[in-house]
């Protein structure tokens, strides 16, 4: 037998839970885990639908106003899918399965495991497929948009309306994820009126945000892209990607992010302490530098964004991860540009953008270095130097 189980994202554990209790009686389980904003995602969601016998709805407060979820159970009743409701918080169930039985996960191990068996064979017998099908449901959330942001015509109206309607949906938590997706492919656009294009640049700009996978209570966004620098029950730390508690379930606790070492609040060692590590100091011109970079293979292509302090200082920390030397001599200085690589290139060390102060005289950008092999972090502040009417990094 195969089982759906619908969820909401913040409902991750006990779909997780659910899981491991269904594969211990040999279900396969179909788990929704992709990105809530493509068309391959929903189309992928709805074939899995098709193949499965049975529809487990986690019932909670968020599941039950979650447009995904919603628009699974009214298909796979469409389908003719039995369905169980698995309460993860209170809620009152959608009206469409009001009557449908319900499971109380209640109980440890083997009871439960036992308690799941039963309610699984009080189920109907499941019929064969309609047919015809019913027709599929349009994709939910935030495609529409997408498919707009990728209309070259539209004009500076249109677009000032989708800014208007995204920035609206970034309160909602179950859109915001994919909210901010949008907002960076907005961004990118070469025809975004200035006025909005100045006002997404203040609301991407880099700062701790709430978590777009839920794993933690915030998450750092530089400016470009999700970091692995986050704070959570009230501890700050770069967390080492692990993978997604549905796939880490164990037991009777839920699965929680752990990093691969213990957590330590950046910059400090074991013992309160400033471990020197992996940390390698260059001097140019008498100055004390940190060198931080993680080398790797590819490149990176910059557009002429050199009047710009914010987009000079996203090129100076993306050129220094990739190790790219023509994108840190586009925006070095020239006192330091004969010697970008020795200089800025070296040392086991991943640059993430904490701030960018433009009106700062002179403008000022601040780094977060993270040793990439014990956490260990210390935050420089970098001057930018006008030459040339362009705005460089200099030391």
């Amino acid at each position: 037998m195969q089982v759906f189980v619908s969820h909401a994202s913040a409902d991750r554990d006990a779909a997780a839970r659910l899981r491991a209790d269904l594969a211990q009686l040999g279900r396969q389980v179909a788990l929704d885990r992709g990105e809530p904003v493509g068309v391959r995602w929903w189309e992928g969601v709805l074939h899995r639908l098709r193949q499965s016998e049975v529809f487990v709805l986690v019932l909670s407060p968020d599941s039950v106003r979650n447009p995904g979820c919603l628009a699974q159970i009214r298909y796979a009743l469409a389908l003719h899918r039995p369905v169980l409701l698995v309460p993860a918080r209170p809620a009152t169930p959608p009206p469409e399965v009001t009557d449908a039985p319900v499971f109380d996960p209640a109980g440890l191990g083997a009871e439960r495991v036992a308690k799941l068996r039963v309610a699984l064979l009080s189920l109907p017998t499941t019929p064969p497929l309609p047919d015809p099908p019913p027709p599929e449901p349009p994709v939910p959330y935030l495609e529409p948009f997408r498919d707009r942001l990728a209309d070259p015509r539209l004009g500076e109206a249109e677009l000032r309306s989708i800014f208007r309607e995204l920035r609206s949906r970034l309160r909602d938590e179950q859109d915001r994820a994919g909210v901010w997706a949008l907002l960076v492919l907005l961004r990118a656009r070469p025809d975004v009126p200035a006025a909005q294009a100045a006002e997404l640049e203040e609301v991407l700009a880099p700062g701790w945000q709430p978590d777009p996978e839920h794993r933690v209570d915030r998450r750092y966004w530089d400016g470009q892209a999700w970091t692995t620098l986050v704070r959570h029950e009230g501890r700050e730390f770069n967390e080492r990607r692990v993978p997604p508690p549905e796939a880490t379930w164990s037991g009777d606790a839920p699965a929680r992010p752990r990093p691969s070492t213990p957590p330590r609040p950046p910059g400090r060692g074991p013992a309160g302490h400033r471990p020197l590590g992996r940390r390698r100091w260059v001097w140019v011109g008498g100055t004390a530098l940190l060198v931080a970079a993680v080398v790797v293979a590819g490149f990176l292509w910059f557009g002429d964004s050199t009047t710009d302090p914010r987009a000079v200082a996203r090129q100076f920390v993306d050129s220094v991860n990739i190790g790219d030397t023509d994108g840190l001599v586009q925006v070095a200085c020239e006192k330091v540009r004969p010697t970008v690589r020795t200089t800025f290139l070296g040392g086991g060390f991943h640059l993430t953008l904490e701030s960018v102060d433009p009106g700062a005289e002179p403008p000022t950008f601040t780094v977060l270095a993270t040793d990439a092999s014990t956490d260990v972090s210390d935050r420089r502040t970098f001057p930018l130097v006008r030459e040339a009417g362009e705005w460089r990094v200099c030391v």
